[in-house]
């Protein structure tokens, strides 16, 4: 049987992990697996053509426990003459104020040190001792959540990070490879109690899963890894062409707003949409377990298959998705409300609106606004046909507007309906109206037969509507 060194090395020529001349910076807690790792890399640095460093991380969440696996790892990189840089993070601290989850934090903050000794120390690449029986825990992990397609790829073996690379050597080799290379090598380590307890759900996979399907099969941590070379190979082929179908089906409007074209998007084979919805989520969530939800993308995946009619979806966070008909708009946040009491539109100067719009109203004889862009519509009017002071207020019930062009009343619901207005955005349109409270405007949408689109010997006044695309 191979010995754990054969393996490492020859997975980390395999796939090119290091190249001679790299900086190596292991991470290493003091337990088992990353005792070994660094004892691995440490005796093998001269084959390999690498230099080695260390680096530990104490959550102080252990007491004397933790500050003792510190001082472990120092002293045997102290008898080893290996670089070695250390931190305490306050976690107790942290979390108290953040009320989070504790797992999270503690890899956050790590990873953040991490980040920081790699640019410090110039290293190339940082190295973690996740192993082949780690990959079976990820992978049941993942079916057993219902991840996404990624998600049960299991842990890469190789990742961009800080100025580098993130690389995982111990993946070709089991926890027994790893326990019988320290009893070899006489080599002690620290246990951490918290492994043992089965509060966590990797824990409990680890203590009651793993060793049954270890019983079926003695060499299932290798047929996982086959498993997940695999599909990571695939994925990575399906994850460039979603990228490339991404840019051609999603607009970002701004940094609250996205547009999915729903008919280019149907095209697709289903398995590039559920990519693209899953590349549109990391763009609006950083928290892996939203972008993994089963149940959320599905539920977008759904609103893409129709074009007839108007939804909404309420997603985490206050995130919604708006289908209006083949368009799906996606905003990371509720458009807000316009004010209750009418707002007043002031002479010579722009009036913020709602739905990205805003509008100014001024006198011919006056100058226009320099910064009125292209795009910005036109109108002409005489102002003393209308009842002054213009205020803005939402649609009320039995609202009606002359509009341009025709000779009779339109209701403002059908006119909503007709310009395929969703049914969320209907209540929050802004409405401009007289002192008399005659409906005049729906800036972006229709503007009432006071106002031309070219200018008449009779007016005396301009109205402009600014109104960045959705």
């Amino acid at each position: 049987m191979e010995q754990l060194e054969q393996k490492a090395y020859q997975y980390m020529k395999q796939y090119h992990l290091c190249n001679e001349g790299d900086r190596l910076l292991v991470a290493c807690s003091g337990g088992v697996d990353s005792m070994a790792l660094l004892h691995f890399l440490y005796k093998e640095k001269e084959r390999l053509g690498v230099t080695v460093a260390a680096v530990h991380v104490n959550h102080m969440l252990r007491g004397v426990d933790a500050v003792g696996d510190r001082q472990f790892v120092e002293a045997f990189c102290s008898e080893h003459e290996i670089p070695i840089y250390a931190a305490d993070i306050p976690i107790p601290q942290i979390l108290q104020v953040e009320k989070g989850n504790l797992q999270a934090i503690c890899r956050r903050e790590r990873y953040q040190y991490f980040e920081q000794v790699m640019l410090e120390s110039k290293s190339t690449h940082l190295v973690v001792a996740h192993h082949a029986d780690d990959q079976i825990e990820s992978v049941v992990m993942a079916l057993t959540r219902g991840s996404n397609a990624s998600g049960i790829a299991g842990i890469k073996r190789e990742r961009p990070f800080a100025n580098g690379h993130l690389i995982r050597p111990f993946l070709a080799v089991t926890k027994k490879d790893i326990h019988t290379y320290l009893q070899r090598n006489e080599q002690t380590y620290r246990e951490d109690s918290s492994n043992k307890k089965d509060s966590y759900t990797r824990n409990r996979i680890r203590h009651h899963v793993v060793p049954l399907l270890e019983e079926e099969n003695p060499r299932v941590a290798d047929a996982v890894r086959h498993y997940t070379e695999k599909v990571q190979a695939d994925e990575e082929l399906l994850q460039s062409l979603a990228k490339d179908a991404f840019h051609d089906i999603v607009t970002k409007n701004n940094d609250d707003s996205w547009k999915l074209c729903i008919k280019t998007f149907q095209s697709k084979p289903l398995a590039l949409q559920r990519r693209i919805i899953l590349l549109l989520l990391k763009y609006l969530y950083k928290d892996t377990i939203i972008v993994q939800s089963y149940t959320l993308w599905n539920s977008i995946l759904e609103q893409t298959a129709l074009t007839a009619g108007n939804a909404i979806l309420h997603l985490p966070k206050d995130v919604v998705a708006i289908r209006q008909y083949d368009e799906l708009i996606i905003k990371k946040k509720q458009m807000p409300r316009v004010e209750k009491l009418p707002k007043m539109v002031i002479l010579n100067t722009w009036t913020n609106l709602t739905n990205n719009l805003r509008v100014y109203i001024g006198k011919l004889s006056d100058e226009r606004p320099s910064d009125a862009p292209p795009s910005a519509k036109t109108y002409f009017f005489q102002i003393e046909l209308l009842s002054l002071p213009l205020s803005i207020r939402t649609r009320q019930n039995g609202d009606r507007i002359n509009l341009l062009g025709l000779n009779h009343h339109k209701r403002l619901s059908r006119l909503f309906i007709d310009e395929k207005i969703p049914m969320a955005l209907r209540d929050e349109w802004p409405v401009i109206v007289t002192q008399e409270d005659e409906v005049i405007a729906l800036p972006g949408l229709r503007v009432s037969s006071y106002f031309s689109n070219n200018e008449r010997s009779t007016d005396d006044a301009f109205f402009i509507v600014d109104q960045q695309t959705l």
